[in-house]
């Protein structure tokens, strides 16, 4: 019960942030923190639900947060076989390469609706993302319940 409050919360405030700062993923940290605490059920239910809502809310046709998270799974598959997934440093990186994705998927998806693409907007969110999400990564990761983490390190 704890673990879907918490989440719901998480969703909550990502939709609000979402708001504010067009553009940035504030879902994507906490895939991250799933992704280490949680059992893959939890994350998978998660993340389906936040690309219906990416899907759902974003002005791109549909496959643009399809293939963002499965970008983000697989940095955060390979990245936890490099280098210590709980390190801010592997967060850093992973925000430099998430701002990296956006700019390259959001250049495809205005390529392939023969969209104009506001080179400076794009820019500014990719910036955006790759310094905001160490950020909320950190504080999702230090908001995490403590009694959910004790609960994943016993059991693996």
């Amino acid at each position: 019960m704890l673990a879907t409050l918490w989440w719901l919360a998480f969703t909550v405030l990502g939709i609000w942030g979402q708001s504010l700062l067009p553009g940035v993923d504030f879902f994507a940290p906490g895939m991250a923190v799933s992704l280490r605490w949680q059992k893959s059920g939890a994350t998978i239910a998660l993340t389906v639900a936040w690309v219906a809502i990416q899907e759902g809310a974003g002005g791109l046709a549909f496959g643009y947060a399809i293939l963002w998270y499965a970008i983000l799974f697989m940095l955060l598959t390979v990245g936890r076989w490099l280098l210590d997934p709980g390190s801010i440093q592997f967060q850093a990186l992973l925000g430099l390469a998430l701002g990296l994705a956006h700019f390259l998927l959001l250049y495809l998806m205005a390529v392939l609706e023969m969209r104009a693409f506001p080179l400076l907007r794009v820019l500014g969110e990719c910036l955006l993302q790759a310094v905001l999400y160490p950020v909320l990564w950190y504080a999702a990761e230090s908001l995490f319940p403590k009694r959910l983490k004790r609960v994943r390190e016993e059991s693996a």
